[in-house]
């Protein structure tokens, strides 16, 4: 590929380019001494950084946009790695960058990031690595040392026991109160549950807990008896039921009850899911409880999903709950196992009402 298709694969912002000649010369190609190298570097030091993003192109433009927000003014180049192919190491060097970021997600070749990275190192650019966009691992990332060796630790994110300890007591706080409070409201569902559509009161389906535990989680019940058994038995029915995120649309589903649609809509039916903070099963904020055959849709990724207790509400339910379908609902899960904290907790906590009340993504 020649220079001119080169540049035209790339994207730049409006900055003032400083000149930077390779390591040990001058443009003019003569030696540069080692005054002419600190000045060239501290000129660099001070103005816009010059980074560099390999990628492909759908994906390139997505992570170029979140790149120009961190540093507007900055010069950013975007190099193509299937237009490019060969000529990617040469293009790189080329451009001389403060920073290089490489899309994982852009099938690179491992050993071309290792022996780049290390020349980029070398040059006293920063390396960054961009994860898959699918299932992006909860890793955090430490760097150490083991003697005089430089060493880069993963570590998946985990609860510890003071930290579990903690959700506990916090579980056990708010639900025994609100099961006091709201038991009232909850004898006046069951006997409307009971006048309408008879035994069983509850619905109690298995999902997965922490360590992949199975537990039964209860809600009011919203079906005809025997909905989950009528599914399975057509097949039609299971398929678009899968195909579906695990779900059918609430106006098609002829499970469900008059009732069963008003009890959704509102929320009411999971009230009962407060007996499962209260017995352990789930915690007040954590991922969606899930099926076992929705852990195909999480992939290698599952294990992890599986490390923390799933919660009565979380992230993806706060987000748009059934209007957010999978990959990316895995994705948003995923994500806030990798980010969780009290104080994120607490913040999807307090959006939790308003969604309830604003009935959103309430199948």
């Amino acid at each position: 590929m020649n220079g001119e298709q080169t540049r035209a694969r790339t994207v730049r912002l409006p900055a003032e380019r400083v000149p930077l000649a390779p390591p040990g010369r001058d443009v003019t190609g003569g030696k540069q001494d080692w005054a002419a190298a600190v000045v060239a570097r501290l000129t660099a030091a001070v103005r816009s950084p010059r980074r560099v993003l390999v990628g492909r192109e759908q994906r390139g433009q997505r992570l170029g946009k979140a790149l120009r927000g961190l540093a507007p003014n900055g010069d950013l180049r975007f190099l193509d790695a299937a237009q490019l192919d060969g000529q990617l190491v040469e293009e790189i060097r080329r451009e001389r960058p403060d920073e290089v970021y490489f899309d994982l997600d852009a099938d690179l070749d491992e050993q071309l990031i290792t022996d780049v990275g290390a020349d980029l190192l070398m040059d006293g650019a920063a390396v960054h690595f961009v994860f898959p966009q699918r299932g992006r691992p909860p890793v955090r990332a430490v760097a150490t040392s083991l003697g005089s060796e430089s060493v880069i630790s993963l570590h998946a994110v985990t609860d510890g026991l003071a930290l579990r300890a903690t959700r506990r007591l916090a579980d056990l706080a708010v639900s025994i109160p609100l099961l006091l409070l709201l038991a009232p409201l909850l004898a006046l569902v069951a006997t409307m549950v009971w006048w309408k559509m008879g035994r069983p009161i509850l619905y109690a389906q298995e999902r997965l807990g922490r360590d992949g535990r199975r537990f039964r989680l209860y809600k009011f019940r919203s079906m005809v008896r025997d909905a989950e058994e009528q599914l399975r038995r057509t097949s039609e029915s299971w398929r678009r039921y899968v195909e579906g995120n695990f779900k059918l649309p609430l106006n098609e589903d002829p499970r469900i009850t008059p009732l069963g649609r008003l009890l959704r809509r509102t929320s009411l039916d999971e009230l009962p899911q407060l007996w499962n903070v209260f017995r352990g099963d789930l915690s007040l904020v954590g991922p969606r409880a899930i099926v076992p055959a929705e852990l195909a849709e999480y992939g290698d990724y599952g294990r992890m999903l599986l490390r923390v207790k799933p919660g009565l509400t979380g992230l993806w339910q706060v987000s748009g709950r059934s209007t957010i379908e999978y990959p990316e609902r895995a994705r948003m899960e995923l994500r806030y196992v990798e980010g969780r904290s009290l104080a994120r907790d607490l913040h999807i906590l307090l959006r939790t009402l308003p969604a309830v009340i604003r009935q959103r993504g309430a199948l």
